[in-house]
């Protein structure tokens, strides 16, 4: 009776590949984390070889690439590759299709803040006029005596003037208390080269030839203006916050908690007259 060979029914799992061993049609081996099959009975012919072997499952050695808690398995142009914990609050981010991933930081286009300002400790109420005792006219100095920076913008205040730790593009904001000015502007002045602060050129990486500060017209009692700009302020130069105005007298009260040292629990309230807001912009 004749014999027929059916061949197997189903392939065989034989583990790691071996070069000594002897495959034959639909042995199952593993290599490299990926897994292939015998197509071509051999001995000796590694899995690379597509005379003999056809691949499966295409895989990595997944244990030895990555190792640590937070890491990330990713593929580049030659296998798998291990990209290790970035530092808390970064994101992935990817770098298209011929590049790997790699972790970024969230920027945002302003970043840094400060402001600069007088702070009014005296019983008496006051507006800016009152504190630095000028008149009205142009490129009048607004007074500053304080500032808090926790990112480090101010590199000193003295004398009303600021210098600036690093050069750049700032969004400035202006704030001032004053009594009755009428016409006005306000703006910041570079003291060092007795001119005008300059406005940032388009790519924000120069100073151009102008600024461009809001003017404003004020009647009655009293006037809070608060305008807002962008510079361009350099290392080693000193600034003020001046205002052009063709008015304005001091002013008082007696009512005791509009006084800068009025106190309350524990708590004194002071009166700020006088405040600028600088806002570092990012990648400048």
């Amino acid at each position: 009776m004749a014999t027929l060979n059916l061949g197997r029914i189903k392939p065989v799992f034989r583990g790691a590949y071996n070069n000594g061993t002897a495959y034959v049609v639909d042995d199952i081996v593993t290599s490299g984390g990926s897994s292939y099959i015998c197509i071509q009975a051999s001995t000796g012919n590694a899995v690379s070889s597509a005379t003999y072997w056809t691949l499966m499952a295409e895989g990595g050695d997944v244990a030895s690439t990555i190792t640590t808690q937070g890491d990330i398995l990713y593929r580049d142009g030659s296998g798998l590759q291990r990209l290790g914990a970035g530092t808390s609050g970064q994101f992935l981010k990817t770098q298209g299709a011929s590049a790997n991933p790699t972790w970024g930081t969230v920027t945002s286009n302003l970043t840094d803040t400060a402001w600069l300002e007088y702070q009014d400790a005296t019983a008496r109420f006051r507006d800016s006029q009152g504190i630095s005792g000028r008149g009205s006219g142009d490129r009048i100095v607004v007074p500053l005596n304080s500032y808090f920076d926790p990112y480090s913008l101010i590199n000193s205040l003295s004398g009303n003037q600021f210098t600036v730790t690093s050069t750049g593009a700032y969004f400035v904001d202006m704030y001032y208390s004053d009594h009755n000015i009428g016409h006005f502007k306000m703006y910041l002045y570079n003291d060092t080269d007795s001119k005008f602060a300059q406005r940032p050129t388009s790519a924000l990486t120069a100073g151009d030839n102008y600024q461009a500060p809001i003017i404003g017209y004020a009647t009655g009692q009293g006037q809070n203006d608060n305008v807002g700009d962008c510079y361009y302020l350099e290392t080693g130069h000193n600034y003020t916050f001046r205002t052009t105005q063709d008015n304005g007298s001091s002013f008082s009260t007696g009512t005791s908690q509009h006084y800068g040292d009025y106190t309350t629990s524990g708590v004194t309230s002071r009166n700020t007259v006088a405040r600028v807001n600088l806002t570092k912009m990012s990648g400048v």
